[in-house]
């Protein structure tokens, strides 16, 4: 007979024997919530009172409100403090324990499966008590909150929002963490083995996501890590543990979307439903057990041991910090053997029955095995793959001097240069020399040239001097995939003679193309002083010195833009929001992090436009507004020069002639490893020695000629001192 006890009353019931947990999480919300918010709000906007007065203290309170406007959501969510989070999961795991831990006794499960309730009704009573639990305190105190911000002139209606945002964030962390120990009680017999099984369903997807990555960037020498955004989002959004991570950051900082939102509900969801299906079914004899379903004892050891042998052999290797990827293999083979004796362990509680579950071991350990023997010998062939020409429809390639000698717009939004800005080619002869230039990396790495060994190289070793690491983007209709190659700078020479015939592909590599010239605020060079000189230019001839720039990068070789030496550089100012149209594709988070690094009159700088000899419309352009560079440094000009010469070039005389010209009473530093700081005050030995220092650029594919000696030159201005390479006498 089914008792007709309304739900109420025993949701009720079940809160008073509950009683101590309502009252440690209400009192510790309270602390967590409005009393830190109110303290910190305090002591922020009253540091700022007593540090300044009259006009000064307006703006500075302005400036503090504005802050404390961005932060506030956070004293909600928990993202502004770490204690909040952690007391957010403290409460769920503890309302999941206390209200299904029963089933975990045999007495207690009996006694309630006795009573004339119905399983689900069970089931609704807990789950609804625990959550009223920590519900009712948590909405109270966000309410509270709310009125410390009003109190202090802190809300208004975007903050409302962004509050009401945060709370919503917090309530779904709270589900998302107390369903995982749901889920988690309704497997196991064991409190022991239920907070284990919580920590593993709450890290596993995530561990499952990045450790293919992991993988691919130890053991593949092609692998480029971009593309990673998939990964992160299969992490987040199937990881209860990450997901609560980015929707309480995001939440706390006004940055979650309904997409997430709608991720968060629907794997909550799914977590609740998984735990009221095997709530159901759990049987009365497994309680005291170390699972619920000893059949899926095997399964789970097996699912579990792999991925955290591999992930345990990683830590290990870089927390010794060991080279190699041998090691790889021996570590997480015994973590593999370790895992097993310990989940064995776990389930038969006798150290006697160790072997009692040797296949599953066996099958573990090999699946280990096999997934490091299909990496680390590429089984596959990963680094050596190659697409079909005919499905490939374009082909960019950015190697890595060009992130050095480039500086695009876009930098400041996406953090990086995009690939397509690198020579997104989709014409047939474009497409065939770079699917060409692909072969030959792919030749080299099989030759033993590989992007490994190059990034491990000394600066002055044969493989740093001759080659470049390029990475390559296949776009294949919707699908792209990325490469990296070690490809000789003289193959890139010549690629990039024959790509440079197209002017398509010279917009699409050089900076100035990407710039708006009526975004340019203000225009600023740099010459052969390194000292940056403003040039007062008017909206219009800032366009006409940007069209004379274009024609010459346009008509100038592509081996001046590689073995040239340039005369100075153009520097232009861009105003933060000019790049709005841009930021709205990117990430909020991101975008508002690297938007942040913008000068304090709100805009960016964006330099590395350089003028060389040949650039006769652009020099000509400058000299029409009253603008040179100088091609010679003045000694007058020139206060002192500090030499800085490598312990290799002081043992190989690479500069006896040099230093033979300068008088032995120089002031001199010398190293242990040789190396030697030499000072010139004088006229006549700074005189001596500028002939011989020029401003260091490696052009367009890195220069190999960099001997890592270099002087610092002082200027008779007071400007801080500029480095310059040093040149051998010939």
């Amino acid at each position: 007979m089914t008792s007709k006890i309304s739900y109420i009353k025993l949701i009720r019931a079940d809160i008073r024997h509950r009683g101590w947990l309502a009252a440690l999480t209400g009192i510790g919300l309270f602390l967590g919530m409005p009393v830190f918010a109110l303290l910190d709000i305090d002591s922020r906007s009253g540091g700022t009172a007593v540090a300044v007065d009259g006009s000064a203290a307006a703006d500075a309170k302005l400036y503090m409100l504005e802050q404390l406007r961005g932060r506030f959501p956070g004293f909600i969510s928990g993202s502004a403090m770490q204690y909040l989070a952690a007391a957010i999961v403290i409460c769920a795991v503890l309302c999941a324990l206390t209200g299904f831990g029963y089933i975990h006794s045999k007495e207690k499960l009996d006694f309630y499966h006795a009573l004339p309730v119905k399983r689900v009704q069970w089931f609704t009573v807990r789950y609804v008590s625990g959550l009223l639990i920590f519900l009712v305190p948590y909405v109270i105190c966000s309410g509270l909150v709310v009125a410390v911000g009003g109190a202090n002139g802190i809300l208004n209606g975007e903050v409302a929002a962004e509050s009401a945002m945060a709370m919503l964030g917090g309530i779904l962390g709270f589900l998302l963490i107390y369903h995982t120990c749901i889920l988690a009680a309704s497997l196991t017999g064991q409190t022991v083995t239920g907070l284990l099984a919580s920590l593993v369903i709450a890290v596993y997807p995530a561990v499952v996501a990045y450790m293919y990555p992991a993988l691919q960037g130890t053991f593949f020498e092609t692998y480029t890590g971009v593309g990673g955004d998939i990964t992160t989002a299969l992490a987040e959004r199937l990881s209860p543990a990450g997901m609560f991570v980015r929707l309480t950051e995001a939440s706390g900082a006004g940055m979650a979307g309904a997409g997430m939102f709608i991720s968060a509900a629907v794997l909550a969801a799914v977590l609740l439903a998984g735990a009221c299906i095997l709530y159901r079914i759990y049987p009365s004899e497994a309680a005291g057990n170390a699972l619920a379903f000893p059949r899926t004892a095997p399964v789970f050891k097996v699912m579990i041991c792999i991925p955290a042998a591999l992930f345990s052999g990683f830590i290990v290797k870089a927390f010794m910090g060991i080279a190699g990827t041998r090691w790889i293999v021996v570590l997480s083979l015994l973590a593999a053997v370790l895992l097993c004796v310990l989940i064995e362990f776990i389930y038969q509680q006798d150290m006697r029955m160790l072997l009692k579950g040797w296949v599953s071991s066996v099958v573990s350990v090999a699946g280990v095995l096999i997934i490091l023997c299909i990496f680390s010998l590429d089984l596959f062939g990963y680094d050596t793959w190659m697409p079909d020409e005919k499905k490939v429809s374009s082909i960019a390639f950015n190697p890595a001097s060009f992130d050095v000698y480039f500086e695009y717009p876009e930098y400041y939004v996406k953090g990086g240069s995009p690939m397509v800005l690198s020579g997104g080619s989709s014409s047939d002869e474009e497409k065939e020399v770079l699917y060409r230039l692909a072969q030959t990396g792919v030749e080299n790495l099989r030759g033993g040239m590989t992007p490994g060994e190059l990034d491990l190289a000394d600066s002055d070793s044969e493989i740093a001097e001759e080659y470049v690491n390029t990475v390559f983007r296949y776009q294949m209709g919707g699908r792209e995939v990325y490469r990296r190659y070690c490809l000789g700078r003289e193959d890139l020479r010549e690629a990039l003679d024959e790509l440079g015939k197209s002017e398509e592909f010279r917009k699409g590599i050089f900076p100035v193309f990407h710039v708006d010239s009526s975004n340019v605020e203000s225009v600023s060079y740099r010459d052969l002083y390194g000292i940056p000189a403003s040039a007062e230019l008017s909206g219009e001839q800032i366009g006409k010195l940007l069209d004379a720039y274009k024609k010459d990068v346009l008509a100038a070789d592509m081996d001046v833009f590689i073995d040239g030496d340039p005369l100075g550089e153009i520097i232009l100012d861009i105003p933060q929001g000019a790049g709005d149209e841009i930021r709205d594709t990117v990430d909020a988070a991101d975008a508002d992090w690297q938007w942040g690094i913008a000068g304090e009159n709100g805009t960016v700088s964006v330099g590395s436009f350089y003028v060389y000899g040949s650039f006769a419309n652009t020099l000509e352009c400058m000299e029409g507004f009253g603008y040179t560079f100088r091609t010679e440094i003045a000694p007058e000009d020139v206060t002192a020069v500090d030499l800085h010469f490598s312990g290799e070039s002081m043992r190989s005389g690479r500069y006896k002639e040099l230093l033979s010209a300068l008088p032995q009473d120089v002031e001199r530093i010398s190293y242990e490893d040789g190396a030697e700081d030499i000072t010139l005050w004088s006229p006549e030995d700074i005189r001596a020695v500028l002939g011989s220092l020029e401003p260091y650029n490696a052009g367009l594919l890195g220069s190999q000629r960099w001997t890592g000696d270099y002087a610092d030159i002082q200027f008779g201005e007071g400007v801080s001192s500029y480095s310059y390479e040093i040149r051998e006498v010939p």
